[in-house]
């Protein structure tokens, strides 16, 4: 095993660990994700370089950040102890006997929040040769490259539109070996000029995060994602790693087939995020029941919406509405999207970041690898197109493991969204998130695990897991009780008008008489309502009953 090699130390990774990043422990699953690329590297013949204690360069510089008190994506400073740690779960090999070349080609499932970046920045550290990183967007790109910078490393960044002077000062520091990572897309690798230079720069570890962008992204809007395989046989890098958050079995087979090339590979991780309670709430007037549960769970939260317009939209709606009612954090709503220009973006990411009370409302554009820790409350005004996607935008919440909430939201707009749906199978994956949004029957953590077809074990969770265990679940919308209930005791007394006049003043509600209108109409046209034809009562509401009592 590569970690036995590191003579005088008694555990070289935790001993690497701590000099290079100031941290004395490895998670169970990092352990197992970085031995195995270590021990593929020195299978590959890539020497190892373990730290000294007087080590100088890029890897003293690192071990000055971590000592500054920076710590690596995950692994908290005084977790305990290290020890050789077995796997926590599956960590299965594809294909027939033992093989350790696919030792070098793994499927990492880690939650996020669990220090996938620490996976592989830590090897990179120890093997003599360049690390690639690729990353689907650029704000992303950005993100990781920050961080890196903060704790002691120099990343190059491939990019679109850079100047020749600039794309050569990359390619010298990777020569040079001043640097040890390469951030760049898809995109740019695949350009003829990168391609023909990757072959020469000896990388010797390709990281795809986000890898189930290859199924969400590759057969649709970004076909580079289908030419990866392409991009690592021209690197020619004995060491290859996907990393998601989330992955069901039609995904793992996607990322195998565009990825890895159908070849063998090993699975590894487990997508269970114990400390983050599931519920699913419907309701007619979205929005409105938005505002409500942003009143009601704590904050920093993040309301995802499925378009750019429906997320400028929410928030001016969320801003005059806590404006006046006079909740003194509507100034801290601000609104995300992939149409925002570059320097609008880090300023919003910016303040986000540091911003205890403040309220994101995006499309998923923000939903990958931006690291805020302190996110309690994920809700989703619109529901995500699949469970992985779901699950990578709700594990936004809580990724300093501290109890925190993800809402989602359904309702009669459900309908509208199947039917922009072109293929029969986003159809199928979107209809089977919805159906889990409307079960009652079933813990809601159990059915997203099994949606992904996890055969792994789960952790259990430190408090109720969700509405349905907690016993909170409700097959009604929301709206529902109170309009029935009102019209229950007011038979034959109020018309549509007269109803939304009314309710629209009542203080308990706070809601609008075209949105009261709006919530009748959809009941009268699901028959929980009706509208009475007699000419003494023409128009007048009621709750359906007998009809001779009408």
């Amino acid at each position: 095993m590569a970690e036995g090699q590191a003579a005088g130390y008694g555990d070289p990774l935790n001993e690497a660990v701590s000099r290079l990043f100031g941290l004395s422990y490895l998670f169970p699953y990092q352990r197992l994700v970085v031995a195995n690329i270590l021990e593929a590297a020195e299978g590959a013949g890539i020497p190892l370089r373990w730290p000294e204690p007087e080590d100088g360069g890029e890897t003293a510089e690192a071990g000055k950040s971590a000592e500054k008190g920076e710590t690596a994506e995950g692994a908290p400073k005084d977790a305990g102890s290290g020890g050789k740690a077995a796997c926590a779960g599956p960590g299965t090999l594809e294909g027939e006997g033992e093989d350790r070349a696919a030792l070098g080609r793994q499927i990492v499932i880690l939650p996020t929040g669990a220090g996938k970046s620490l996976c592989f920045q830590l090897p990179a550290m120890l093997m003599e040769g360049p690390t690639l990183v690729i990353y689907p967007i650029l704000s992303l790109m950005a993100d990781q490259e920050r961080r890196l910078r903060e704790r002691g490393f120099s990343p190059v960044v491939l990019r679109g539109g850079q100047e020749r002077e600039e794309r050569e000062a990359v390619w010298e520091k990777l020569r040079s070996g001043r640097s040890k990572f390469i951030i760049a897309n898809p995109e740019v690798l695949l350009t003829p000029r990168v391609m023909d230079r990757l072959g020469s720069i000896k990388i010797v570890h390709t990281v795809v995060d986000e890898a189930h962008c290859v199924s969400e992204w590759g057969e649709s809007f970004r076909p580079s994602y289908l030419e990866i395989s392409r991009i690592i046989g021209a690197a020619g890098s004995p060491v290859v790693t996907a990393f998601t958050a989330t992955a069901s079995a039609p995904v793992l087979e996607k990322i195998g087939k565009y990825i890895f090339g159908g070849e063998a590979r090993q699975i590894v991780g487990n997508p269970d995020r114990s400390n983050i309670t599931y519920r699913a709430k419907g309701c007619i007037v979205r929005d409105l029941a938005v505002r409500d549960l942003l009143l009601a769970n704590p904050r920093p939260a993040i309301v995802f919406c499925s378009s750019r317009p429906g997320t400028e939209k929410l928030a001016r709606y969320l801003r005059n509405e806590f404006a006046d009612m006079g909740i003194p954090w509507y100034r801290e709503i601000r609104f995300y999207h992939a149409g925002l220009n570059r320097e609008e973006k880090k300023e919003i990411e910016d303040w986000f970041f540091h911003n205890p009370d403040g309220v994101l409302v995006s499309t998923c554009a923000y939903g990958m690898g931006v690291d805020k820790a302190d996110i309690r409350t994920v809700i989703h005004r619109d529901c995500s197109p699949s469970v992985e996607a779901y699950l990578q935008e709700s594990g936004r919440a809580g990724r300093d493991g501290l109890q925190s909430n993800a809402i989602l939201l359904w309702g009669p707009e459900d309908g509208r969204s199947l039917e922009r749906v072109k293929s029969e199978a986003g159809r199928l994956r979107l209809a089977g998130l919805l159906d889990y949004a409307r079960d009652t029957g079933r813990c809601r953590r159990e059915a997203l695990l099994k949606m992904l077809d996890y055969q792994g074990e789960s952790e259990s969770p430190e408090s109720p897991c969700c509405d349905v265990c907690e016993g909170e679940a409700g097959a009604e919308l929301r709206e529902e009780p109170s309009l029935t209930g009102f019209f229950r005791k007011n038979k034959r007394a109020y018309t549509l008008d007269e109803a939304a006049d009314l309710l629209s003043r009542a203080e308990n509600i706070r809601w609008s008489g075209e949105d009261v209108k709006r919530c009748i109409g959809f009941l009268i046209r699901e028959g929980k309502l009706k509208k009475l034809p007699r000419i003494f009562w023409k128009n007048r509401i009621t709750v359906p009953g007998r009809p001779e009592a009408e």
